[in-house]
């Protein structure tokens, strides 16, 4: 526009030599603006193209990890599942063999939980199964991990245990499961839904493995369902720092 307004009134141009250059100019001008054009709208696309697809990693990446939260995570109590034990807990026995620190585990079983599935049915068992899940993590320690089992069985991880911490939080979370008062009338007019519970505690070393620890806790959990249900009880494991503080048949009950 600049040129064109210095061009028109210039009279010494001949015109035909003016309408050359007009429509040079004009021509120039044009194929300019039509190229800049183009240019930006590619430039623009080319953005909402990487934005869209920022966008787009983004959902997946929320997906994904939904999908891996959903992956180990019980869907019924909102607990850890088996599968999130079984990649924790080997990295815990590495940290306690490490630290040279003792392991502890309790497994836990709901008693008679099959009488009251068929007195009350498989609806009210699932919210039988919800309450103690509530009441066992809100009694366990922040730092150990919860785990839904399998069924009525859960599971206890406790790092930095001993077997003196071992043993009142096991008898804690049996008490506060006990002060639900949930009726088994499965069992009997009074009866009401308790836990037994198997506690091992272990000091990590090269020759052991985290299948040892599980076992004996299984195994704890067995004695107490034997002799009598609603209670703890533990059995000693080698590796312990001091023989004495083992745990070798006991067992405490609500009794």
């Amino acid at each position: 526009m600049i040129i064109l307004v210095f061009v028109l009134p210039y009279e010494a141009m001949p015109p035909e030599v003016k309408r050359l250059a007009i429509f040079t100019i004009m021509a120039t001008g044009f194929f300019t603006l039509a190229a800049n054009y183009r240019l930006e709208r590619s430039e623009r696309a080319a953005y909402l193209h990487v934005l869209r697809e920022k966008i787009r990693s983004g959902y997946y990446l929320q997906d994904n990890q939904e999908l891996s939260r959903l992956s180990v995570t019980d869907p019924l109590t909102n607990l850890a599942n088996r599968r999130q034990f079984d990649a924790i807990m080997p990295v815990r026995w590495k940290e306690a063999m490490e630290k040279n620190t003792c392991l502890g585990l309790m497994v836990i079983d709901i008693d008679n939980f099959k009488a009251y599935n068929d007195y009350y049915g498989h609806q009210a068992g699932d919210q039988c199964l919800c309450r103690v899940a509530a009441s066992l993590e809100a009694t366990s320690r922040d730092a150990d991990l919860v785990v839904r089992f399998g069924g009525e069985e859960f599971v206890v991880l406790m790092a930095n245990a001993s077997p003196e911490a071992i043993q009142p939080a096991a008898e804690r979370i049996r008490c506060s499961v006990e002060a639900l008062q949930i009726p088994n009338h499965g069992v009997s007019n009074q009866g009401i839904v308790t836990i037994s519970v198997g506690i091992a505690v272990q000091t990590p070393t090269v020759g052991a493995s985290p299948a040892e620890l599980l076992s004996q806790a299984d195994a704890a959990l067995y004695e107490a369902k034997r002799n009598g249900r609603n209670r703890i009880w533990g059995i000693s494991l080698p590796d312990l720092p001091n023989g004495d503080d083992a745990v070798d048949g006991l067992s405490r009950s609500a009794q």
